[in-house]
């Protein structure tokens, strides 16, 4: 038998606090995404046209299915849907996949293939025929560690850390601006001494310092140390104080990010204060946003739970874009990734079934690969309500307005004909000659 819920029992906090969050958020979208600027023609323009092609502002998900369908024609439709509302993807680094065995590292894009574990070579390859950026995830975490490093000491450990550091950099520096540094080291799996060695993530952070000088490197963290933390410990949740003590070293990091998989079972689901508390989500917010970071979040579940119950999708639905919105609305935030897109692809699950984290039904699209409402919900925030596309008249040989940031298609019709140009435009280039 499957859960139903009762849209106002989930969305209570939301609903109560509409008023502030509408507020907060349509204030926070104007001066945050948005800026005025100046389009100055070298010669006489009757009228112009303005669309915004690509954001600025990443909204990513993970390719970790990519060369693993069934069927070539969900690997069709996946990449189609994908490129249609996301514009970042993350690229699997996971040790024991990505090494299973010592010394034969899975690169290449003709390697052994692995379910939900693809070669960086053939992520690389989408994000480039779509023009989709990479991020790198992840380089150091207690978690996904090959048997094989088990026959290691500490000291030989460490030697090991570097080597894939190092490799990872020669064959990636280049290509991913991004990689997520160290993973989940505020939580549980901090003190790694059976697994990795204590304070490995530390040593990763210097170790991305010294190999990845020219990338972004962000230190990535889990709903526990976040949104569970605050419900009992306010502001000194784990992850609010190991930033505090590692800015205090000054180990070196660049950007943070948030995790919010609500992977809470499905009886519990209404009435979640953990983590639909509309005041929580804003107070924690400004809590890491005052650190004046760029910020991610970084991992997005956000159920319907399984069944394809029509009322749960619409509150899945209504839950996206809420905090889309909010999220989007942070001064500080940087980019927004949800974890799976397609439902009965996601992590310690067989294929299609129920199972793991399968149960959540976290995907925008179900398994058939047809859309649920949650994925038209940022089709429609992402390619219409958050890009410009205007038809202005020039004063004299300049056109002014306000728009999102991002890259932009101006078309001028001058004496000549129509021109064409390709400009991009955010806070730090808002007049531009063409």
């Amino acid at each position: 038998m499957y859960e139903v819920f009762e849209r106002e029992k989930v969305l209570k906090s939301f609903i109560e606090n509409k008023e502030k969050l509408e507020r907060r958020n349509n204030e926070g979208i104007e001066k945050y995404r948005k800026g005025d600027f100046t389009l100055k023609f070298s010669k006489e323009v009757k009228k112009v046209k303005i669309e915004q092609k690509k954001h600025k502002f990443l909204f990513g998900s993970t390719a970790f299915m990519i060369n693993s369908f069934e069927k070539p024609e969900k690997e069709d439709k996946f990449k189609e849907l994908f490129a249609n509302i996301f514009n970042q993807a993350v690229v699997p680094f996971y040790w024991s996949d990505l090494e299973p065995e010592e010394g034969k590292v899975r690169f290449d894009r003709d390697s052994e293939n692995i379910y939900r574990r693809p070669a960086p070579d053939l992520v690389i390859d989408f994000c480039k025929e779509y023009g989709i950026e990479p991020k790198g995830h992840c380089l150091v975490w207690n978690g996904f560690v090959p048997e094989w490093l088990g026959k290691y000491n500490a000291e030989q450990k460490k030697k090991i850390l570097e080597r894939r550091f190092k490799q990872i950099a020669e064959r990636y520096g280049d290509v991913i601006p991004s990689f997520d540094i160290v993973n989940e080291s505020a939580s549980n799996y901090r003190r790694g001494k059976d697994v990795l060695f204590e304070g490995y993530d530390e040593f990763g952070l210097e170790l991305g310092g010294k190999y990845f000088k020219n990338n972004i490197k962000i230190l990535n963290e889990t709903n526990e140390a976040i949104w569970r933390d605050y419900v009992t410990e306010g502001k000194y949740m784990s992850f609010n104080m190991q930033l505090k003590e590692f800015i205090r070293k000054g180990l070196p990091f660049d950007e943070i990010g948030l995790q919010y998989h609500i992977f809470d079972e499905a009886a519990s689901f209404e009435n979640n204060e953990r983590y639909l508390n509309a005041d929580y989500m804003m107070e924690i917010l400004d809590i890491f946003d005052a650190y004046d970071y760029p910020m991610h979040i970084s991992e997005i579940t956000i159920p319907s739970y399984t069944g394809r119950i029509p009322q749960n999708e619409e509150i899945q639905a209504e839950i996206t874009e809420i905090l889309y919105k909010t999220w989007f609305a942070t001064k500080n935030m940087k980019s927004i990734v949800w974890w799976n897109m397609v439902d009965g692809y996601a992590a310690y699950a067989p294929l299609g079934s129920e199972e793991g984290e399968n149960r959540q039904g976290g995907g925008l699209v179900h398994f058939d690969m047809t859309k649920k409402p949650a994925y038209d919900t940022l089709d429609r925030l992402i390619n219409k309500e958050w890009k410009t596309k205007l038809d202005v008249c020039p004063v004299g040989d300049e056109v002014s307005f306000r728009g999102f940031y991002g890259e932009y298609e101006i078309e001028a019709e001058t004496v000549n004909g129509t021109e064409k140009y390709t400009v991009s435009l955010d806070e730090n280039g808002k007049s531009v000659r063409v």
